[in-house]
């Protein structure tokens, strides 16, 4: 049993020395606790996190992880069900995805400060981390985010377990945050809410709804833009040519709030080292 415990731990350690190893390639490694892949790119603090949206992809994403690594260094991961990795339960709210993210970072020494990038339903999943580790939290991006009331507009009001014929398509994972994605409001809502002093972006897309929910449009925005309301340094961008993967149509309007909210908690962390 020492032998197995001794072998174990020297191969979590040679894990650990292989992530710092492929940090400037961003090639994809496995976390060996739950088999979910993740990819380390770029140096330098704050740690940008990246979070996509419902049916979305770790690859899908890979592209803008690049692009930011010139900034500082970055973590984009496989949430749990989209990969190898096993699932508990079959409907998934924020507060899960949390404590998975939460430990995951953990476990790699990745250490905060984070600025959370969240997509879509990715959003809510930023904006819950951020409400549950606020003192690890420097900002938040919220690209073109989930809205409870567009979403119960598209997909009506009915019982979370009876999926639509476009969830067949959809992997474990995927399934299981699509029947969870109201819980993760209520839980993102229920939690304490978040210091005004984190700087909070929101990026909208100016025409995502054009074709069969225009009348939506400037709701919709609105309801997005509030996002914004409780935070100091609260900012909202409609990007007009943008539609709703704005990581993949208009990715320099994505690069260039990193860059801001990366100097933001740079510029931060240097009055606090001087006091």
């Amino acid at each position: 049993m020492p032998v197995l415990r001794a072998f174990i731990g020297l191969s979590f350690v040679l894990f650990l020395a292989l992530t710092t190893t492929v940090q400037a390639t961003g090639q994809s490694l496995i976390y060996p606790s739950t088999n979910q892949r993740f990819s380390v790119t770029g140096e330098g603090e704050p740690t940008v996190i990246i979070l996509y949206g419902l049916a979305s992809s770790m690859q899908e994403w890979k592209p803008m992880a690049r692009r930011l690594s010139s900034q500082t260094r970055v973590f984009v991961y496989e949430r749990r069900g989209y990969g190898q990795a096993a699932i508990v339960g079959s409907s998934r709210g924020s507060k899960v995805i949390v404590d998975e993210l939460e430990t995951m970072l953990s476990d790699l020494n990745l250490e905060g400060p984070y600025v959370l990038v969240g997509h879509s339903l990715g959003a809510i999943y930023a904006q819950a981390f951020a409400r549950a580790h606020p003192d690890k939290t420097a900002g938040i991006l919220l690209v073109d985010p989930s809205v409870e009331q567009l979403d119960r507009f598209m997909m009506g009001e009915e019982d979370e377990t009876q999926m639509p014929l476009m969830t067949v398509l959809m992997n474990r994972g995927a399934r299981a945050e699509y029947r969870g994605r109201r819980l993760a409001i209520i839980e993102r809502d229920e939690a304490d809410a978040l210091p005004s002093t984190i700087p909070v972006t929101v990026l909208s897309a100016g025409r995502n709804m054009r074709s069969g929910y225009s009348d939506l449009q400037e709701q919709v925005t609105n309801l997005q833009a509030m996002m914004t309301l409780d935070s100091d340094l609260g900012r909202h961008i409609v990007v007009a040519d943008g539609g709703h993967n704005l990581h993949q149509v208009a990715p320099h309007a994505v690069e260039l709030e990193v860059a801001r909210l990366v100097a933001l908690a740079r510029a931060d962390q240097n009055e606090k080292a001087a006091d």
